[in-house]
């Protein structure tokens, strides 16, 4: 359990960075000859409660310490992904200005694409 919580945080900071960073990138394109230096906390804070977000969505896979869980591949990928790929469902339906909503799926498919990459040296170790 302690192994998979370690897991989950270094998850969650790669993709924090990883998102804090494609944020900027986005604001930096989408919005030429707008002061930078007033716009970096805001965009830091929205996508450090976006990456929260998600990452409370994930805490169901601390339960694939269980073997039981954890030999069910259908029962394992449910644990694993749903929280990312829910949370990428639902912003996309969110009634939100389009470049929020750029932002949200971007945080998103960031921390479903860290998370993959943690799932994949995860069952490459058990195996």
């Amino acid at each position: 359990m302690k192994e998979r919580t370690k897991q989950l945080f270094k998850g969650f900071l790669f993709s924090l960075l990883i998102s804090v960073a494609a944020a900027c990138i986005y604001f930096a394109v989408t919005q030429k000859g707008v002061d930078y230096s007033q716009a970096l906390s805001p965009i830091m804070e929205g996508v450090f409660l976006l990456n929260i977000m998600v990452f409370i969505m994930t805490l169901p896979s601390l339960f694939l310490v269980n073997p039981a869980y954890w030999n069910n591949l259908p029962v394992r990928l449910l644990l694993y992904f749903s929280g990312p790929i829910v949370f990428i469902i639902t912003a996309s339906f969110l009634k939100i200005e389009p470049s929020y909503k750029v932002v949200y799926l971007l945080t998103g498919v960031i921390f479903l694409l860290v998370h993959t990459v943690f799932y994949y040296l995860m069952v490459k170790r058990r195996a």
